[in-house]
């Protein structure tokens, strides 16, 4: 364990560890997946900051022969997520890499696993959700039933600034742009696998 990190038996050790064991560096994507986040948090969550800086540590540990990535994540936010896997597919070749699903790595937690030369799955896991979602809560009609009634004063009065707020239901516009924005982020996602994974676009899809 070099200065860089906090030894194992320190309580900080949760919260930055650097795990080698016979050379190898295992790496948790474990839980939900969040950008800006230092941290790993058991099979709860993990920040793709830690898991680019223990990456990147390994790369550059003498003592460091190999890199594991432990999976079992459904996935997790899109931000960060892909930048942070064109940095580590521009490092792969200096050390093996392996990813694990065990259970899954799902998503997120793919894109991640599929920057390895090799994928091993547990023979219950699973692999892949190579897609990209988002959600709208309309709760107007609560609000309407609670005696609220919510008025937005917006410039520019296209009215984009409040597109897709939790009071209105969802216009056809709002839908349209966000179902393009969601379309955009798949096809980043598609093209990030087919390169990691030497595949063609439309065997990924």
């Amino acid at each position: 364990v070099d200065n860089f990190w906090f030894a194992p038996d320190d309580w900080r050790s949760n919260y930055r560890p650097y795990n080698v064991k016979d050379g190898i560096l295992t790496i948790p994507v474990k839980g939900v997946l969040l950008h800006d986040f230092p941290w790993s948090f058991g099979s709860w969550a993990t920040g793709y900051e830690y898991i680019w800086e223990a990456f990147k540590r390994g790369m550059e540990d003498g003592s460091v022969r190999g890199i594991a990535f432990h999976c079992h994540s459904p996935g997790g936010d899109v931000a960060g997520n892909f930048d942070m896997v064109d940095k580590m597919f521009a490092m792969r070749g200096r050390k093996p890499i392996r990813a694990f699903a065990h259970e899954g790595a799902y998503s997120a937690a793919y894109s991640i696993a599929s920057v390895a030369d090799k994928i091993v799955v547990s023979r219950t896991g699973g692999v892949g959700s190579i897609g990209v979602f988002t959600t709208h809560v309309d709760v107007s009609k609560a609000m309407d039933n609670a005696g609220y009634k919510i008025t937005f004063i917006d410039a520019p009065e296209e009215g984009f600034k409040v597109d897709g707020n939790a009071y209105e239901p969802l216009s056809d516009t709002a839908r349209a742009r966000t179902q393009a924005r969601v379309n955009e982020l798949y096809e980043v996602f598609v093209s990030t696998v087919a390169r990691n994974r030497s595949m063609d676009e439309k065997a990924v899809r």
